[in-house]
């Protein structure tokens, strides 16, 4: 699916929620998500350089949160900041793999290089503290338009409090800082959802993460340029367009 850490959910005698089912889920609206296509040198203008793809670096930097490839314009973080959100939330926030706001459903607007490197040009609020598992209400998979049921709603709640609980004893324990992986936490635990996780002060909780996507088919897309994109309905708007 993208980046750096894959793991395999499995089952345990905690309780750990397991995200296998969804990707037997049948997707709600089969319509291909639009995906914008950019150069490097225009993502760059939008306030995101992607090192990898040849852009210079901006002011801020995101390797401090486990994505060296990534760095944000000033005026970009200030926009974020002006939301709530910190550097090392918002650098969360852009690594993670994120096709839909899971509160409302409505597509988040995304750039693509390849199947593995795709930048998304907004955030839900609920990112904020870069604990979306917690802090949104999640009626919608991040990855697939598949609405839970309120009984998985729940298992899914009530695993993010559980992962939450362990992540702080884990980081209390042993004075971790920066970025480590779930398992690093023992217990034979593994979950697919989380891509890295970041120990730092800066973070309301402690500690936040960067989101995985699911184990499966990735939903159609059908390449857009940013004025189409513009013109779609069901749709979030950049973090510029907001500003406008």
């Amino acid at each position: 699916m993208k980046r750096v850490l894959v793991f395999s959910a499995i089952i345990s005698s905690a309780g750990i929620w397991i995200l296998a089912f969804l990707s037997n889920a049948q997707a709600q609206d089969d319509a291909p998500l639009p995906k914008i296509i950019l150069s490097a040198h225009e993502l760059r203008s939008l306030g995101i350089a992607v090192h990898s793809e040849g852009a210079n670096e901006l002011p801020n930097s995101c390797r401090g949160s486990g994505n060296a490839d990534l760095s944000v314009s000033d005026e970009m973080l200030r926009h974020f900041t002006g939301r709530g959100f910190s550097l090392e939330s918002l650098c969360l926030g852009l690594s993670s793999w994120v096709l839909f706001d899971p509160e409302t459903g409505r597509t988040i607007p995304r750039v693509a290089f390849s199947h593995d490197l795709e930048i998304p040009l907004n955030l839900p609020d609920c990112f904020k503290n870069a604990v979306p598992f917690l802090e949104c209400d999640n009626r919608y998979v991040h990855w697939e338009h598949y609405e839970f049921p309120e009984e998985e709603r729940k298992a899914h709640l009530e695993h993010a409090h559980k992962v939450d609980e362990m992540v702080r004893d884990y980081i209390t324990r042993n004075g971790i800082s920066g970025v480590f992986s779930i398992e690093a936490l023992g217990q034979g635990i593994f979950d697919s959802s989380f891509e890295w996780f970041l120990a730092s002060p800066a973070l309301p909780r402690g500690y936040g993460y960067a989101l995985h996507g699911g184990e499966g088919d990735d939903p159609e897309s059908e390449d857009v340029d940013l004025s189409t994109y513009r013109k779609e309905s069901t749709v979030i708007s950049t973090w510029q367009d907001e500003d406008q």
